[in-house]
């Protein structure tokens, strides 16, 4: 009970819920999750992204806690990718393994985490344990992929991954970098200046109305949870946590008036926010930095 009172607050301060949604989308992540790892909650508000410099990546040991921010995170760079890895693998026989999921660790799993970084999947660190982040990392390519959405490493998604290319954006005319986010398959696909850099799982906009009362002036808004369609560009940000009318936001970087694509402590598989892009906040440490100012972003279904 404890696990699932955390996980409704972590909805309501995430900024861009449908609590519906969202605690739907959640009791599917924990139904992996071991019960003998829960741990404590950390408290990030007093670290601002700007104290967030390169160095090593943060290893997150459990689903259910917050990246220690203390800790620097660096931009992370696109494997360089052999001819045999740009092709499905038809010259290796199918050799299906054992079902890996949060908790699971070992050489198996580290396979698997340099398999998705070969194919610009964003896992974190290759440590050989399947933290939250690895989960995202494998929900990026079930969505990418159209599988079932269940963030486990099953059959069907052993099948697909072996056949697997890396993912291609739709709109080269943006040049690079450039921002791309599918909405029908929710990811974000980031390219930096040699090209696709990480493959980004996302919660988007959950296209139902809203009426919510304003976490900042208690104010009634009710609205449609849209995210916008279009071509726009990062305009402005704003370091560490911002407390908006609809929750928090952590690390936005925003694209088109109040919608952002920020870090959220819940990016589950489905679209449940109020239009916002929410990413991990993991993975928001690094891309703060490495989307700058002017980076163009495509939003398309």
């Amino acid at each position: 009970m404890k696990v699932f009172f955390v996980l409704i607050v972590l909805a309501l301060l995430s900024g861009c819920d449908s609590l519906t949604f969202a605690l739907k989308s959640a009791q599917r992540f924990y139904s992996d999750l071991p019960t003998s790892k829960v741990a404590k909650i950390i408290s990030v508000d007093r670290y601002p992204a700007s104290k967030l410099k390169t160095s090593k990546p943060i290893a997150m040991k459990t689903p259910l806690s917050t990246p220690e921010l203390t800790q620097s995170i660096s931009i992370p760079s696109a494997p360089s990718i052999s001819v045999a890895s740009m092709t499905p693998l038809e010259s290796k026989p199918f050799s299906p393994s054992k079902v890996l999921k949060v908790g699971s660790q070992g050489e198996a799993v580290m396979a698997l985490e340099k398999r998705l970084i070969e194919l610009r999947y964003e896992v974190g660190d290759v440590d050989g344990f399947y933290d939250q982040q690895m989960w995202q990392g494998v929900m990026a390519f079930q969505k990418y992929t159209r599988l079932k959405r269940t963030g486990t490493y099953t059959l069907e998604t052993q099948k697909a991954l072996h056949e697997a290319i890396p993912p291609e954006g739709v709109h080269p005319e943006a040049g690079l970098p450039r921002v791309e986010i599918n909405l029908t398959r929710q990811v974000l696909l980031f390219f930096d200046e040699q090209g696709l850099n990480r493959v980004i799982a996302v919660s988007t906009g959950s296209n139902r109305n809203y009426c919510e009362t304003s976490k900042k002036s208690g104010k009634r808004i009710c609205g449609v949870a849209r995210t916008p369609r279009g071509k726009f560009s990062v305009q402005w940000r704003i370091p560490g946590w911002r407390e908006s009318d609809l929750g928090k936001l952590y690390n936005p970087l925003y694209f088109n008036r109040g919608f952002a694509i920020h870090g959220s402590p819940l990016v589950p598989a489905d679209n449940v926010s109020h239009g916002c892009v929410r990413i991990s906040l993991t993975t928001s440490l690094w891309f703060y930095d490495a989307v700058k100012n002017g980076t163009p972003v495509i939003v398309f279904d």
